[in-house]
């Protein structure tokens, strides 16, 4: 990367924050509002949701219009008060910018399971609260056996997942658990080409947490160029990256944890050979980082 693509994703990192800190603000005053007029929940809801979708067209307007990169939007078929669970690949963080225009932006609000102690980080703790993210606590233990840590856990998920019942949304799973890196795909093993090997276990909790709930599950496969990297994202240097959406009922998919491997890994297959395709009608070579 030249001087000036450096510089560039320097002022795209400044307006991201920028953005944030703004909306931060808003949601600031809505969640004080909420605090002390408990009657009015949900209208202030309904305006932290528009808060949101206007801090994603923001970061869409500056990356898309000004940045110069070019993704598309499949039509999800969303209503933003339906609950989901999301599939994806897991390629950098412009991942969350990328999914957040895909479906946030007609569709339900992104949201991610989190570990309880972050809503002590500055910015991001405000964003936990004020869109009722669903938190997980985790409890160091001592001693015990792996049944009665199981259950623990699962209570756990039960009642994180509990606030999507109140307050609809998407629920995010990278189901490969990090991101993608050449040296990570070498230590893993993984059999497939782009892609790290996906864990089964925490879609399988998280469809059992919202047996009910989610009646749609959102597969999204993002096709990067190589050598991709957050900040060569934010510098325009990665012109275009693909995403490529299907749609299946929750009720297709098995509950059995192996039948639900089996499936997750078909899903990998397909995603992996999407990529490969990518590549060679871009004549690019093989491997992200």
């Amino acid at each position: 990367m030249r001087v000036a693509d450096h510089m560039k994703s320097v002022l795209s990192l400044c307006v991201i924050i920028a953005n944030l800190s703004l909306w931060v603000v808003v949601l600031l005053v809505l969640g004080c509002v909420k605090l002390l007029f408990p009657a009015a929940r949900g209208r202030v809801d309904r305006g932290m949701d528009a808060a949101y979708r206007a801090a994603v067209r923001v970061d869409d307007a500056w990356l898309r219009g000004v940045v110069g990169i070019k993704w598309d939007r499949p039509d999800s078929g969303l209503g933003r008060n339906e609950t989901c669970l999301v599939l994806a690949n897991h390629v950098s963080w412009s991942d969350i910018f990328l999914l957040q225009s895909v479906l946030a932006r007609e569709g339900p609000i992104l949201k991610f399971l989190t570990k309880r102690e972050l809503v002590y980080v500055p910015i991001l703790g405000i964003i936990f609260w004020a869109f009722d993210f669903p938190l997980l606590r985790r409890r160091a233990r001592k001693g015990g056996d792996e049944a009665e840590r199981r259950a623990a856990d699962k209570a756990s998920l039960l009642a994180a997942c509990g606030v999507l019942r109140a307050r609809p949304a998407a629920l995010m799973n990278f189901a490969e658990g990090t991101r993608f890196t050449t040296a990570r795909h070498v230590r893993s093993g993984s059999p497939y080409q782009h892609l790290l090997r996906p864990r089964v276990g925490g879609l399988h909790s998280v469809l059992e947490a919202l047996a009910g709930e989610a009646e749609t599950i959102v597969d999204v496969t993002l096709v990067y160029p190589p050598e991709t990297s957050f900040w060569r994202f934010l510098s325009g240097r990665i012109e275009r990256v693909d995403v490529e959406l299907a749609r299946f009922p929750t009720s297709e998919l098995p509950r059995d944890r192996a039948a639900l491997r089996e499936w997750l890994e078909q899903r990998w297959q397909r995603k992996d050979a999407r990529i490969q395709r990518s590549r060679d009608a871009a004549g690019g070579v093989s491997g992200t980082i």
